[in-house]
């Protein structure tokens, strides 16, 4: 649930009634997450049915941000009904304005329809489109083969890229993921790399800085931590 001051929600409202197209998206938003202000005290109610409304006047409108949530509302099928082909049509309508996340998008609703090659084309469209948090997912379906031949080295060298990305361009839980799954690459000694537990540990060890990556730690539980390592 979202924080958001009552006066701000009240003047964004005015807004998105009086037309604003990106008014109306984060409306949309908001109802979709549900909003409470700074004391606890919920403002809106999770209502996706109204969250689908203001999507849709949003995006009608040619807002990319609420062409893109639209697609998401839709092809998740969370209280409104699982609408495929709008959910494909949204996302188009976003990469036909530059948006890497519509991209994104619709290689995971071709994943949902069992389209594996398709899915990989278009999440490496949103990376060339600039979506840097995609290059986790390509590099994973280079390391597993899905939609693509198994190619450790592509994989290798995707999550690599990712995780030398200046941090606030992507997510850091994309790179303490990207990080697990390049120890893991170190561990069994593909995709290029001689096989290394130092450096897999120091990666996993990176990944778990915070104590709050599961998987990693599960690792580091098997092999060993360093005596400086901050997991």
């Amino acid at each position: 649930m979202e924080i958001i001051a009552r006066k701000k929600l009240k003047h964004l409202l005015a807004l998105a009634e009086a037309g604003s197209a990106e008014a109306q998206w984060e409306i949309g938003y908001y109802y979709e997450s549900g909003a409470r202000d700074g004391s606890g005290k919920v403002l809106v109610k999770v209502d996706r049915s109204e969250a689908h409304r203001w999507y849709m006047l949003a995006a009608v409108q040619g807002n990319e941000s609420g062409q893109v949530a639209l697609s998401n509302l839709l092809s998740s099928g969370e209280k409104v009904s699982r609408d495929y082909k709008g959910a494909i049509y949204w996302a188009r309508r976003a990469i036909d304005q530059g948006s890497a996340s519509g991209a994104f998008n619709l290689g995971t609703i071709c994943r949902d329809q069992n389209k594996p090659g398709m899915a990989f084309r278009w999440y490496t469209k949103a990376v060339l489109m600039g979506n840097k948090d995609a290059l986790l997912t390509v590099g994973l379906c280079c390391l597993f083969g899905f939609g693509t031949r198994q190619d450790f080295v592509s994989a290798n060298r995707h999550l690599k890229k990712l995780v030398a990305s200046k941090s606030e361009s992507v997510c850091q839980r994309t790179i303490e993921n990207a990080q697990y799954w390049l120890a893991i690459i170190h561990l069994l000694g593909v995709g290029g790399t001689r096989r290394s537990v130092i450096r897999a540990r120091t990666l996993l060890e990176y990944a778990n800085a915070d104590a709050d990556h599961e998987q990693a730690n599960d690792v580091l539980n098997i092999i060993g931590k360093s005596k400086y390592g901050a997991a």
